[in-house]
């Protein structure tokens, strides 16, 4: 693989007009080769230097991929937010994030940052006219800007760079076995990763049909029916949308899934219980999906592979090695590795150690394959004894009544924390039964000290945008109401 090329450059070289991007809410299509050109329009149209942040918030749509390819072909740094922002969350972003320029289709409702920030439209941009000449690219310089407001609530963003995106997508497809054949349907929030990495960019590059959607709201009762519809071949959900069509448990027994080689689920724990019950339900295989904004996609849980079981994340892509530390962590080391944390070397050289990333979680290697236990900032330390969160999570959720739940540390004046766990009920049953019958269950899988002294019954639990879990905001809310 050259190294010396972009991920535009390797879509330019095939981009046509056979190969789509189909919007289904809309029913607006375009070709590559028509994406591409409007690509070029926008990258030559803004007037600001390389380097430069521009800002992107746009719903899941086709003028987003446009933005998207239009930032890499400027040279400048890429920083996608959500659509559904508000302005109390851009305010607190924007002094963090100096950008440059935002798009957004939203024009009146950010119109408060219109004094020190240019807002435009994708088709005021457009509007405008000029030649396209191709700019030299150095593959070292950051593309992405990924913002996060951090596990600790302090906001971080994670610099990716070309280099860092050509190694990592060309590995995807690798290690996915992506093929212009295949068919993808992309509807996770584009002002995240998770639908970049897995569909809209291994899609472009190696030009296969593209189907987008404004959000799983819009699929949620035609989920299965629009993979039939289409000829989707592979699609990426998180554990939130699987809780919700176990839920729903669906009959597709008239529904043609014949072409549908897999589906990732990634971006939050995903329960094996929950899993397995997806998988014996609906015959579709789920691989189990493991990535952090600072390295992309490193594993690939690939149901396809003979004699495969659901339980781990798989092996590594061959972008990157992986290794488990001698505490218990995850290290992943490669080109895939971002180049920085914005504004924060310190923080850079503390998590990269002569090229290995600490990713804070905690797994394990056996028989080949590697398994996330937890989150390594999540251990509950009941005494002087470490307690994995998920380890109690995967047993409550066999319990037919639990839909979601969350277990973190309680503070506790004697063993300094103790197990709390909050439940979003599936069903009705009574809330004294249900606390029973849970803690019966870990009773009969666990010693007495991981089972849950603390039971809450909530409506929802906090995510992310991205339905990433908030258990940080869980655990601060528990330890408010505390006496």
């Amino acid at each position: 693989m050259q190294t010396n090329k972009t991920l535009v450059d390797y879509f330019s070289e095939h981009a046509s007009s056979t190969k789509f991007i189909y919007e289904i809410e809309t029913g607006e299509k375009k070709t590559h080769e028509a994406i591409l050109d409007n690509a070029r329009q926008l990258s030559t149209n803004i007037l600001i230097k390389r380097g430069y942040i521009v800002t992107v918030i746009l719903p899941n749509s086709i003028e987003y991929i446009e933005c998207f390819l239009a930032a890499m072909l400027g040279g400048w740094v890429f920083n996608p937010l959500p659509y559904f922002i508000q302005k109390q969350e851009l305010e607190k972003i924007f002094t963090y994030v100096e950008s440059n320029i935002i798009i957004t289709n939203k024009k009146e409702i950010f119109s408060h940052f219109s004094k020190k920030y240019k807002i435009l439209t994708p088709e005021q941009i457009l509007s405008e006219s000029g030649k396209f000449t191709k700019k030299e690219i150095n593959l070292q310089q950051p593309v992405a800007l990924y913002y996060s407001s951090g596990t600790t609530g302090n906001p971080k963003g994670v610099m990716y760079s070309h280099k860092n995106m050509v190694c990592l997508i060309n590995s995807i497809i690798r290690g996915f076995k992506f093929s212009s054949t295949d068919r993808h349907l992309a509807f996770l929030p584009f002002g995240h990763t998770a639908s970049i990495n897995y569909n809209i960019l291994p899609s472009l590059l190696v030009g296969c049909d593209l189907f987008i959607s404004k959000g799983f709201e819009h699929l949620r009762s035609i989920f299965f029916n629009i993979l039939d519809k289409h000829r989707i071949t592979y699609t990426e959900i998180v554990p939130t949308i699987l809780f919700i069509l176990n839920k729903l448990k669906m009959d597709i027994s008239n529904i043609d899934l014949s072409q549908l080689e897999f589906i990732g689920c990634g971006s939050s724990t995903l329960p094996l219980s929950a899993q397995k019950e997806f998988i014996k339900h609906y015959g579709i295989g789920v691989g189990n999906l493991y990535g952090l904004s600072e390295t992309g996609p490193t594993h690939i849980d690939d149901p396809r592979k003979k004699g495969w079981k659901p339980g781990s994340i798989g092996i590594p892509l061959d972008v990157n090695e992986c290794r488990i530390s001698d505490d218990g962590e995850i290290l992943i080391k490669g080109e895939n590795v971002f180049v920085g944390y914005y504004k924060n070397e310190k923080l850079y050289q503390e998590t990269v150690v002569d090229g290995w990333f600490h990713t804070g979680d905690l797994g394990e290697y056996s028989n080949g394959k590697f398994y996330f236990t937890d989150r390594k900032k999540d251990i509950i330390i009941k005494g002087a004894i470490n307690i994995v969160p998920m380890e109690i999570e995967e047993v409550v959720y066999e319990h037919p009544g639990v839909l979601e739940c969350v277990v973190v540390g309680k503070i506790d004046e004697i063993h300094g924390e103790d197990v709390a766990i909050v439940i979003v009920k599936n069903g009705d049953m009574n809330d004294e039964k249900l606390v029973q019958e849970i803690k019966s269950l870990c009773r009969s899988r666990f010693s007495s000290y991981k089972v849950p002294s603390h039971v809450e019954f909530w409506k929802t639990i906090p995510k992310t945008p991205s339905k990433k879990l908030l258990r940080r905001k869980v655990r601060e809310l528990i330890n408010e109401k505390r006496d």
